[in-house]
């Protein structure tokens, strides 16, 4: 406002015509300004990565050699602060005191410890070949396996780590040391686990629950399958033991359908067209939901087939329908997949089997539901078969008596079709 040629502009466009302006004029140009903080490396503590260099009084600062690489932090039973603003290193002589690897006079070590974020901006790195001793990483390697195709993490914690991990890895990047400049193309946060009380878990409040306690009581699998299956991946949510103990019901369901079936012979048998339809229903879910990080429905579906297969006999279930079921169940029951995978007479694991395809044509639903609605308001439903073509659905829909009577005799101003699913009209 009051602004001459700035008048009634957003604050970005005004930033912009004022830096032309300037340019034009030859009284100024634009620039961009960065805000820079120290980043304090060094910690005093005894926890972190020791800092490889000494002090010499002849030579003066030394970094140790590669040759005497690492230096191992040594074993404390005490490691509080000093009180004296020296990191707890300080206190153990035969840490500190040392010979320089220059002159091979008295020298001392450098007490404080690498911040935790100088080694968590680039451990992903040392995956990639964590048994190569001559460099952080093997290049070719590096080059292979990354970047990291999808990072998890939570939001609380990684804020700080994503920021430096990505500072390395554009430094790295200018050294030629890598082939990419984002080390973590996609994130995705998950939601934090409350404790029962909605609280957040902590040892003072005394409402930790620990995994020992309930891998112990219910099995690793049982665990795994309730962490993913009680609420969307990034949402937070309560702990609820009795989940636990619904999961662990639930593989014994599973264990008991494969124990009949192999008690049976394990017949190849001659399964029903809807046991096969079901069959390639589910992998298309499981699939699909997996992909999208949606354990909690993936699961969903394996609960809602398992209760189908529950009622069949054994010879009716077909090796196919049961395998494939087995396979989907892996990465997130990983030990009692593999029992049963034994039991179903595969010397392999069922860890490195490939993961089930689908046919399409087995998957499309022979009726579907078409919703119809008129100006946004749903006032019928049609059953119909599954492809049916758009101009049968829209004579349908519209000599139904809950279409007509809100159209009052009057053709509707637009129709719009989405295959299989809806009708809107626009009266």
């Amino acid at each position: 406002m009051n602004s001459g040629f700035l008048d009634g502009m957003k604050t970005a466009d005004a930033i912009r015509a004022v830096c032309q302006y300037a340019q034009e004029h030859e009284i100024g140009r634009p620039t961009v300004s960065y805000r820079m903080r120290d980043w304090l490396i060094s910690r005093q503590r005894y926890w972190g990565c020791p800092i490889p260099i000494v002090y010499c009084e002849r030579d003066g600062v030394v970094p140790v050699p590669d040759e005497l690489l690492p230096v191992v932090l040594p074993d404390m039973t005490d490691y509080q602060p000093s009180g004296t603003g020296r990191s707890p290193l300080a206190n153990v002589s035969e840490f500190v005191n040392t010979t320089c690897p220059k002159c091979g006079g008295p020298a001392h070590r450098e007490t404080d410890t690498l911040d935790g974020f100088a080694c968590s901006s680039w451990y992903f790195l040392r995956f990639a070949s964590p048994h190569y001793a001559s460099a952080p990483f093997e290049k070719k390697a590096g080059d292979y396996w990354l970047p990291v195709d999808l990072y998890v993490g939570g939001a609380e914690h990684a804020v700080m780590h994503l920021l430096y991990a990505r500072m390395w890895t554009k430094v790295m990047y200018d050294a030629g040391l890598v082939k990419f400049t984002e080390p973590f193309p996609v994130l995705r946060n998950q939601g934090m686990i409350w404790a029962a009380d909605g609280q957040k878990m902590s040892k003072s409040k005394g409402n930790v629950v620990t995994p020992d306690a309930m891998v112990e009581k219910y099995g690793a699998d049982a665990l795994r399958l309730w962490e993913l299956f009680m609420g969307p991946f990034e949402e937070a949510t309560n702990w609820n033991e009795e989940g636990v103990v619904g999961t662990a019901r639930y593989l014994n369901r599973v264990w008991s359908v494969v124990r009949r079936y192999v008690e049976a012979g394990s017949p190849e048998g001659n399964p029903a067209l809807e046991t096969v339809r079901r069959a390639h229903k589910t992998i298309r879910t499981v699939t699909e939901h997996v992909e999208r990080l949606r354990f909690n429905t993936a699961l969903a579906a394996l609960m809602d087939q398992l209760n189908y297969l529950q009622r069949l006999a054994s010879e009716e279930l077909g090796r196919f329908a049961l395998e494939s079921y087995i396979v989907l169940l892996a990465p997130m029951a990983p030990h009692i997949t593999e029992e049963i995978w034994r039991a179903l007479g595969h010397s392999e694991s069922v860890h490195i089997e490939s993961w089930p395809k689908y046919d399409a044509e087995l998957t499309r639903d022979e009726t579907v539901t078409v919703v119809v609605q008129i100006n946004g308001k749903v006032r019928d439903r049609l059953q119909v078969n599954a492809g049916t073509p758009e101009e049968e659905v829209r004579r349908l829909a519209l000599d139904r008596d809950a279409v007509s009577k809100h159209l009052a005799g009057k053709a509707p101003r637009k129709v719009i079709y989405v295959p299989d699913k809806l009708v809107s009209i626009v009266a």
